[in-house]
């Protein structure tokens, strides 16, 4: 408990400039099996004011289409509390958790491709969320399809084009995150078409990390992040300001043989353990060890264990309590397997190395600096709450990160409202024309247009302002890309007389903000 109250000083007073300067670059994920630690990080206002947005990872898949919630909807709720607290979008995470296969052939069926988009826009439009984030790993990793396909990646693409136009449509985001390429795309997993789905989704997500597993190594070496900026900047060309460098804040301890000619007894090469920014600590001090700072930018230590057992553990034998009376017939012989003979166990003693491979905040930072010289949006931390303070110390303290976007309102510009009188082949249309941004966020934002008519609503619906659009007032601003647009068209026939047409752009959560813009049209 000490600990913890320090922590929070410690955090408050590095970062005590940004809670009036928001500098929003870094992103993460909220894993409902983390989701106090992941709260009371969002409820730390200095540190929440680095944060662009914040994904939940709470809803998984079924084999219908619909969208299960995978922990309970009160430890969500507590999230998002949290999250709504700190006036952050809202963005949950779909993580594909069907078997190998389901997925696959759910989207090869344009029905049922469908109707999943719809049930993610319900689940979507239920909960009161910004959007929704894209996690479908089992492609590569259970499907085994980590390169493009002409017909499965297709399908992939047709996928997040419906979802995206459902979404957008109701003033909804959609962020996608998948498996990184490298090598120019000869290597990676180039199946998720990166090139093909940037047109419509609003952000992209890479998951940079897990470089080493089998074996010990790094989890995100600086020279593979390099290598997977360059292929999705410069080959598939997906524009800057939608994409996010994925970057860890855990690692992993290793366990192997210190000498191959050994024979180690049964468990003493045990399962590789995932380890968090937190625990490293506390790891090197109980095995006197000091952290060193690797090639790949990460940082590594080591120790060695004598480990002593038998090479194996014989079964428990349980003895037969039930008989059989009567056997039908003769039994098969053939197919039956010969007995294997077990003999007696050794005792054995090996040398276990214990590595540890991991990323430390001065990683962090220099991840973060190349995805911004990247003009990428910034960083996604998989996971909030695995981080140390020393992070956002990195990030945002004294020395951190210089702002990457200007402060200040929420800002909405009318451009145009026009009005097609039907004609024999064409019914009547009003086109509503526009910008609207917040100019602390790269994400577009989204927009209610609303025409009335003598104070009585003839149309209304909300959009997403994600258009690419080029104004003087726009281009002013630092930062935030050129997403920001929003073209949208009533059909109807109106009768003579004067509409008011009017925009307003709504917070994160929906609720109505000052910056509205208006105009009449009349119509003869």
């Amino acid at each position: 408990m000490v600990k913890r109250t320090r922590w929070v000083v410690a955090v408050a007073a590095a970062l005590v400039l940004t809670a009036c300067q928001p500098n929003r670059f870094v992103s993460g994920w909220v894993p409902y099996w983390n989701a106090s630690r992941g709260a009371s990080t969002l409820a730390n206002a200095d540190v929440a004011s680095l944060y662009s947005e914040v994904s939940l990872m709470w809803f998984g898949t079924a084999g219908d289409g619909s969208v299960p919630l995978m922990a309970s909807s009160s430890s969500l709720a507590s999230t998002i509390a949290a999250a709504r607290a700190a006036h952050l979008p809202v963005i949950p995470t779909i993580f594909d958790s069907s078997a190998p296969g389901v997925m696959k052939a759910l989207i090869a069926d344009p029905a049922r491709r469908n109707a999943h988009a719809d049930a993610i826009v319900a689940r979507v439009m239920a909960g009161g969320y910004d959007g929704i984030d894209i996690d479908y790993e089992v492609f590569a990793f259970g499907d085994h399809m980590p390169r493009y396909d002409a017909t499965y990646s297709t399908h992939w693409v047709d996928f997040i084009r419906a979802l995206s136009a459902r979404l957008h449509a109701n003033g909804k985001l959609l962020s996608v995150t998948v498996p990184p390429a490298w090598n120019l795309g000869t290597s990676g997993y180039t199946f998720y078409a990166q090139d093909k789905i940037a047109p419509y989704v609003d952000r992209l997500r890479l998951m940079v990390y897990d470089w080493s597993t089998s074996s010990p190594g790094p989890i995100a070496p600086s020279y593979w992040v390099n290598s997977v900026i360059n292929y999705t900047a410069n080959i598939a060309r997906v524009p800057a300001h939608k994409v996010q460098l994925g970057v860890p804040v855990y690692g992993r301890h290793w366990n192997v043989k210190a000498n191959a000619t050994e024979t180690c007894p049964v468990g003493a090469l045990e399962k590789t353990d995932s380890i968090t920014m937190r625990e490293t600590a506390a790891l090197a001090a109980a095995h006197g060890v000091t952290p060193r700072r690797d090639a790949s930018g990460e940082v590594t230590f080591s120790w060695n264990e004598s480990k002593t057992g038998p090479t194996f553990v014989p079964p428990d034998y349980v003895p037969v309590t039930s008989t059989i009376d009567h056997i039908e017939a003769a039994i098969k012989r053939t197919g039956l397997m010969p007995a294997v003979r077990l003999g007696q166990a050794r005792i054995v003693t090996c040398t276990v190395k214990h590595v540890v491979f991991i990323p430390d905040a001065t990683t962090i930072r220099r991840s973060a600096d190349a995805a911004l010289a990247a003009g990428w949006s910034g960083i996604v931390m998989w996971a909030i709450g695995y981080e140390t303070a020393d992070v956002y110390q990195a990030l945002g303290g004294l020395g951190g990160v210089a702002p990457q976007r200007a402060n200040g309102s929420p800002t909405t510009a009318l451009e145009s409202a026009t009005y097609r009188a039907p004609t024999p082949t064409l019914v009547g249309a009003v086109t509503v024309k526009g910008v609207a941004w917040h100019p602390e966020f790269d994400l577009p934002v989204p927009v209610k247009v609303q025409i009335t008519h003598d104070a009585t609503v003839v149309a209304t619906r909300t959009v997403t302002a994600n258009v690419s659009r080029s104004t003087t007032a726009l281009d002013a601003v630092t930062g935030i890309g050129p997403f920001h647009g929003l073209a949208t068209t009533f059909t109807g026939t109106l009768a003579a007389g004067v509409y008011r047409v009017c925009i307003t752009q709504l917070a994160w959560g929906g609720a109505p903000t000052a910056a509205s813009a208006c105009t009449n049209l009349t119509v003869a």
